[in-house]
Parts: C-alpha cells; sequence; structure tokens
C-alpha cells in the first residue's frame, strides 16, 4: 500500500484529518490502532503467516496479512506511515456544510439526505445555532451514520476500558517470559524462573484489596493469594481473546473465537518446531523492562 501525503479522515482518533502527518503519527501511537498492532505482534499464528509470506488456509488471516504486512522488525510510526494510516481510513468522504449558489446549480444529488436552509445574515451565530438545531431535530429523516467505511474499522469500544487493554498486554508478555524461564535449560533466570501468579499481579498492584499487609491472618492471606491469582488469570485470558480477535480482522473484541485451521500438516510441523527453538519473540517481551518495574515496586 502506497502512502499518500493527502489528509486522511480517520475516526477514534482525537481528530478526524490532520495536515501534519508527524503529529498523525503521535496521535495514533495513543490510540486504539496501536494497540491492535501491538496485540498481532504477540500473535504465534501471525508471526507464522509472516514468515509463510501469507500461505494459510485461514481466508482471514490471509486478508489480515494482505492488509497489515508484517509486524516484525519495525516500528508502529514507520508502519502507521506505510501502511497503518492507508488501512484505518475513511474510504468515502465524509459530507459537509456547504454555500448553495443562487441560482442552485450546485446542490447535491441525493437530496433526500440534505436540508436545504435559508439563513438570514443580520442574526447571530447564537441565534441561527439554535434555530438551525431546532429544524434539523425536526427532521423525520435525519439519521446519523456512525458506520466507518475504513478497510479496517475498529470495534467499537463498548464496555473496554483502554486501561485494561493495556495491562493485559503486558501481563500476558510477563507471564510468558516467567513460563519461558521455567522450561528446562532455560538462561532468563531470577526473578522470573521462581515468580508464581500472585507475584505477577501483587507487581502490577491489580487487586488493591488482594495487596498482602504484615498484619493479615492466615486465612486472609490465603484469600488475597487466591483473589489475585484469578484476577491474573482473567487478564491473560483477555489478551488471549483480544489477539485471537486481532487475528482475524476484530480489534478490540474479548469474544470467544472458535479454533480456526490455518496450516497444511508440514506447515504446523515446521511451525511447531520453530516454537520450539524459540524463534517467536515478540519484542514486548523485554526481559529486562520488567526486571526493572519489579524492582521498583517492591
Amino acid at each position: 500500500m502506497e502512502h499518500t501525503n493527502q489528509p486522511a479522515v480517520i475516526k477514534g482518533m482525537r481528530r478526524l484529518r490532520y495536515a501534519d502527518i508527524e503529529e498523525e503519527v503521535r496521535d495514533a501511537s495513543q490510540s486504539p490502532y496501536r494497540w491492535w498492532f501491538e496485540y498481532l505482534q504477540l500473535s504465534k499464528d501471525y508471526w507464522w503467516v509472516c514468515q509463510q509470506g501469507g500461505d494459510t488456509l485461514d481466508v482471514k488471516l490471509k486478508e489480515m496479512w494482505d492488509d497489515f504486512g508484517d509486524v516484525h522488525n519495525t516500528n508502529f510510526a514507520n508502519w502507521w506511515i506505510k501502511r497503518g494510516r492507508s488501512i484505518f481510513a475513511e474510504q468515502v468522504s465524509l459530507p459537509k456544510v456547504r454555500k448553495i449558489d443562487g441560482d442552485k446549480n450546485n446542490l447535491s444529488a441525493n437530496q433526500h439526505k440534505y436540508l436545504v436552509l435559508e439563513i438570514p445574515l443580520n442574526l447571530t451565530e447564537r441565534t441561527i445555532g439554535r434555530q438551525v438545531m431546532a429544524l434539523l431535530r425536526e427532521e423525520p429523516n435525519r439519521e446519523i451514520k456512525r458506520k466507518s467505511e475504513a478497510q479496517r474499522p475498529l470495534a467499537k469500544l463498548i464496555g473496554i476500558r483502554k486501561s485494561v487493554i493495556r495491562d493485559a498486554r503486558e501481563i500476558w508478555c510477563l507471564n510468558q517470559i516467567v513460563q519461558n524461564a521455567k522450561k528446562p535449560n532455560a538462561t532468563i533466570g531470577k526473578p522470573y524462573d521462581t515468580m508464581t501468579t500472585q507475584q505477577i499481579g501483587i507487581g502490577f498492584r491489580l487487586v488493591r484489596s488482594c495487596l498482602p499487609k504484615f498484619t493479615d491472618t492466615e486465612d486472609v492471606e490465603r484469600n488475597k493469594r487466591n483473589g489475585m491469582k484469578v484476577a491474573v488469570s482473567r487478564m491473560i485470558h483477555r489478551a488471549n481473546s483480544l489477539i485471537a480477535n486481532a487475528e482475524i480482522g476484530v480489534f478490540p473484541s474479548f469474544a470467544p473465537v472458535e479454533k480456526r485451521v490455518r496450516w497444511t500438516e508440514q506447515q504446523q510441523i515446521e511451525f511447531d518446531a520453530a516454537i520450539e527453538r524459540g524463534e517467536w519473540q515478540p519484542t514486548a517481551m523485554n526481559i529486562d523492562y520488567y526486571r526493572g518495574r519489579f524492582e521498583r515496586s517492591k
């Protein structure tokens, strides 16, 4: 996909249009589009379809690879300029308020979608605005179009907090590091090789009421430990759901995704061998980053 310098209309950002590409990239890096990119980086299957050059039995995964390309060995800013802004931009221009010429020769073709008004020029802006809004509210055919026309629209952020998307990703990454550290012949070392699920939750202060205190009784300590373990497991499950949905073009979503047939028998054998050799290593699984974080939280 070729990048164009033309301002794009992109919903889900702080602004609809950006004349400055640097400002657009800065805002995009704080948007849900950044999380979609980063959750794809956590997907083993998306990593493998990149290694296979898009060769997969799963049509939706193939379509995602066609659109997003290789999200590895690049950063978000470069990927956004090269691909992201193109697939997330609205493909249909948004209608806008226009001035009609005296002969009414420039009226829009679909008149049923427009309301033609006569506005006196000697009224205040406040009065004009109040009267225009009153007429709009009386219009029976008015329908606000909320459906995105982007090639890859975001799912609605209903009941999903951005902080959960961020925290679920970080907890998922740390849990992967811990699991890798506990494998035979692992060289990751402390503190990961002995870290428990409860300690992961404490490090993130995931549930404040489950943080241990010196005054806790044995029963209270046990209940807090179980509560924190459940909370961490829930976040890991959410991250897995976000990854699975991101793979098939739905983000963000916690909806269940049925297991999909994606690889031939030979591809699966090679995939499993590559994972076993440790070739899949998302950049987000940064050992030093989490070690520093936990040392600060002691």
